[in-house]
């Protein structure tokens, strides 16, 4: 398994996707959007299992971000080691996620990666409207 620089064809290539609502589209305006904004492509034997980075907050934290293919649970403990080190060895202080309410296994991960709850609901926090909860992982621990 390897980590790379995001390239807007790993955005396109990434299949099956968890937890995205049916209508989502991966448009190559989205793909090269993404790109431009730095981030990683998680690939093991040829297939993108995940992509994912840290948006740049106005007042100097980060915003995480991860979408992933169904096909990463095969390598669920590589893939979580590896993006923890990068979260770890990112310059920002304050690092938040947005997880969609009720979706146990994204809280699960969250915490798994070192994050900790700061707002159980968050109401029509995230772009599609719904309610997320927030999740914090701050330099040098809580």
């Amino acid at each position: 398994m390897e980590f790379v620089t995001l390239k807007p064809e790993h955005v396109m290539g990434l299949r099956n996707l968890v937890a995205v609502h049916s209508t989502f589209e991966i448009t190559q305006e989205i793909a090269n959007e993404l790109a431009d904004l730095g981030g990683y492509a998680a690939i093991a034997d040829g297939e993108i299992l995940g992509i994912g980075g840290v948006f740049p907050q106005l007042w100097g934290g980060g915003l995480a971000w991860a979408w992933l293919s169904r096909s990463w649970r095969k390598h669920a403990n590589e893939t979580t080691s590896g993006i923890k080190r990068i979260l770890d060895e990112s310059d920002y202080p304050r690092i938040e996620v947005g997880v969609l309410a009720g979706f146990k296994a994204g809280h699960s991960w969250a915490k798994r990666l070192g994050f900790y709850l700061e707002t159980p609901v968050a109401r029509r926090w995230g772009p599609d409207g719904l309610d997320y909860s927030i999740y914090v992982k701050l330099k040098g621990g809580v």
